[in-house]
């Protein structure tokens, strides 16, 4: 298949009636990534997918007739990941449950029951995903080469060593052989396996970018180092053709730049390096690792009236703080609140409603909103199925 930008098919929000497969192959995901694949999203904002027209739909197929989230039919989970500063390792049905806590949920949700959907084929999401690491440090690709610290890095003696760098590359790869090392290790995650019926290793998602963008050393060399991760990890698993989904970091929407909040951020920019290691790819890899590798943007799914609110009360709430100490005069807070179209600075009681059903998390772990991680999930898992297709 040609590499290109798969964004989703926003308009078609229900998942698609099951399909009459033969057999039970098991097929094997593999999800990774930093904080954002982990998932930020609560359980509590789903019912607002009912609010909108266009995807009120899809909240039929994600609660069921109790109101409460389903559970997957053939899907299955073994997740890595951080819970409460200790490792942790969670097995069991694709539900809510594998996000930071038990009551949130990340891409993997929406891309389980996509796919539980999609085939009678059974379905197992190997999902590794710890919040706060880097592509340039912690999911150092081996082929790369050691990490060249920056400039100002030498100066203040910042080191990495040998250890740290690629740490949770080295992580993820064991905890993916771990799950599959044999016909029990297997079973013990998803108890209808049959060893005669056999797995195939069917794809792989990359969602992560956030602390790659806060460091401008680490900008100037993601593309390169997204190549690399993508060919290692197929050369790893011995699929030179291995589906492989570059999730494309998302915050503040398709058109950061459009934006008003948070210009320090160079979201725009870190978003063309993701895009170019996709465009880039074939070009820069040995032919039979070349191939099904496509970008899925996320930013189409950020809610951008609900990061309003977020902004409001975050931006109110420091001016406030500062006119109350006396660092800021009563007409330079009236010329704030016009600047920003804020009108006097309060939140209304609408506003408050949607945040409070809408959100859960910051903004840059998308608002916490089960609208944006569960269609942002369909979409990895309709980007998937084009590419087997094809």
């Amino acid at each position: 298949m040609n590499q290109g930008v798969f964004l989703g098919l926003v308009g078609m929000v229900a998942f698609i009636p099951q399909m009459n497969v033969m057999g039970k192959t098991l097929r094997v995901y593999i999800l990774a990534g930093q904080s954002n694949m982990q998932g930020s999203a609560h359980k509590k904002t789903f019912a607002a997918i009912g609010d909108d027209s266009k995807t009120a739909p899809l909240l039929k197929e994600v609660l069921g007739p109790d109101g409460e989230p389903v559970e997957a039919r053939n899907s299955w989970v073994a997740c890595r990941t951080n819970r409460g500063g200790e490792q942790a390792t969670l097995v069991g049905k694709v539900k809510v449950g594998y996000g930071f806590d038990d009551e949130r949920i990340g891409p993997e949700y929406g891309f389980g029951l996509f796919m539980d959907r999609s085939t009678e084929d059974l379905i197992l999401i190997i999902k590794t995903a710890w919040g706060g690491k880097s592509l340039a440090v912690d999911f150092r690709p081996p082929s790369v080469g050691p990490y060249q610290p920056s400039k100002r890095e030498k100066e203040n003696g910042e080191k990495f060593s040998e250890k740290e760098t690629g740490y949770y590359y080295r992580e993820m790869i064991r905890f993916v052989k771990e799950t599959l090392k044999d016909d029990a290790s297997i079973q013990k995650v998803v108890p209808e396996y049959d060893k005669e019926d056999g797995y195939e290793l069917s794809g792989f998602v990359w969602f992560q970018g956030w602390n790659d963008m806060c460091n401008q050393h680490h900008i100037a060399q993601y593309t390169e180092n997204m190549i690399h991760f993508i060919a290692d990890i197929r050369r790893e698993f011995e699929s030179p053709k291995l589906p492989f989904i570059v999730g494309v970091l998302g915050v503040y929407g398709a058109d950061p730049d459009s934006r008003r909040f948070d210009k320090g951020l160079p979201v725009t920019t870190f978003r063309k390096t993701q895009f170019e290691a996709v465009k880039q790819y074939d070009s820069k890899v040995d032919a039979k690792f070349r191939g099904n590798v496509i970008a899925v943007d996320s930013g189409p799914f950020y809610e951008l009236e609900l990061s309003d609110i977020y902004w409001k009360r975050r931006m109110t709430g420091e001016w406030k703080s500062r006119l109350k100490k006396g660092e800021m005069t009563k007409r330079d807070y009236e010329r704030e609140c016009d600047k920003f179209g804020f009108g006097d600075g309060e939140i209304t009681a609408e506003e408050q409603a949607i945040w409070d059903r809408c959100s859960s998390n910051a903004e840059y772990h998308y608002l916490g909103s089960g609208k944006t991680f569960i269609r942002f999930g369909k979409a990895l898992a309709e980007a998937m199925l084009k590419i087997e297709t094809n």
